[in-house]
């Protein structure tokens, strides 16, 4: 059986040869970034500017190209990436699909999608083609291939075709999510693990009838992990892969799941915002966030390319920090700031009024 392939040498569906490609993958042997320099003083040496979308979660960095990185500024990054969730770049041209795949391996073995088209040289490299629309989650929310036994660390996203309006990504910080919970839900979801399954691709592949690159795997997660970077905890139960919560009956599972994806939904302090221009790079951590693409830019098209790191089977560990508590130094530098401005303001002030009077 040959592979179909589409134009610009995407593979769309496996043949014989190529049909256990994604059965290869594996976990990391190592945590990228869990050693870094906390001050991450060589990659903010070429930093530019540096904008926090909002206090918790997302940040956008100017004066880096990805390609250029040094190992440490690479473990800097990761670093930084877990403790923000999502970090954005622009003007990204020379990341072609060689060191889009060099800078990934530098964090961990690359993920093979056992479905979503792919680049035939490059089978690390998933394109996300709206022209095969069947293949994306837009408007789901979700965190990258949770069904895998070793899911998903980080994702590295590039456009190379966005639409004139519409098709931006939002993501949501699940450090938060779990922060915000009460202690006595905190205690139940503690004690619980999920199932995470590959139910939509399974769908999927039975009404194309394409053959898969590999095996859909199903997986149990814990319901709160911890992020072996920044040690905090996180929820991580999606609306797309998550199939159940085990050891409790169908209508609790339902009730805890529905809950869990309504505050991801509702709760827009969790979330920040990405508009897409051509050769931005999105990096995101799947351990704690959740993201989802924005079905509003028809009749227009994208294109980008992704590669997926493989990460560590997820755990949970009882002595887990968190971002809430974490966050309470920085909150009290920034108002302290804050403060010593506003004096400064008053004092300057108050020697205008003494020189006038």
């Amino acid at each position: 059986m040959a592979p179909i392939i589409a134009e610009n040498s995407i593979v769309l569906s496996a043949d014989d040869k190529d049909s256990t490609l994604a059965d290869r993958n594996t976990h990391a042997t190592r945590v990228a970034g869990k050693d870094a320099d906390p001050e991450k003083k060589a990659l903010f040496a070429n930093v530019t500017k540096r904008i926090d979308y909002s206090p918790k979660i997302g940040t956008e960095l100017h004066g880096i190209k990805l390609s250029q990185l040094t190992d440490q500024q690479s473990e800097e990054l990761a670093a930084f990436i877990a403790e923000r969730g999502v970090v954005f770049f622009r003007d990204q041209d020379d990341l072609d699909y060689k060191e889009h795949v060099r800078l990934g391996r530098r964090w961990g073995p690359l993920h093979v999608h056992p479905l979503v088209p792919h680049n035939q040289d490059n089978p690390e490299v998933i394109v996300l083609d709206s022209r095969l629309s069947r293949f994306n989650t837009n408007d789901s929310w979700h965190s990258d291939v949770s069904f895998e036994p070793a899911p998903a660390s980080f994702s590295i996203l590039k456009f190379e075709e966005i639409p004139e309006a519409g098709g931006d990504t939002i993501w949501s910080n699940s450090y938060e999510l779990y922060d915000d919970l009460s202690q006595p839900i905190k205690t139940l979801l503690e004690g619980l693990t999920a199932t995470h399954s590959s139910d939509i691709f399974k769908i999927q592949t039975q009404d194309s009838g394409r053959k898969t690159f590999g095996k859909l795997n199903d997986s149990e997660h814990p319901v709160i992990r911890t992020n072996p970077v920044t040690g905090w905890k996180s929820v991580y139960t999606n609306p797309v892969f998550t199939r159940e919560i085990n050891g409790v009956s169908a209508s609790e599972s339902k009730w805890i799941l529905d809950y869990l994806s309504d505050l991801v939904t509702k709760k827009l302090q969790y979330q920040v915002r990405l508009h897409w221009e051509r050769n931005s790079v999105a990096i995101w951590d799947n351990r704690s966030t959740f993201h989802t693409g924005v079905p509003d830019f028809r009749p227009y098209q994208r294109r980008g390319i992704r590669v997926t790191v493989s990460g560590e089977k997820p755990f949970y560990d009882p002595k887990s920090g968190t971002q809430a508590k974490s966050w309470e130094a920085t909150a009290k530098a920034i108002i302290a700031k804050q403060d010593a401005a506003a004096k400064a303001k008053e004092d300057a002030a108050s020697k205008v009024s003494a020189t006038t009077a």
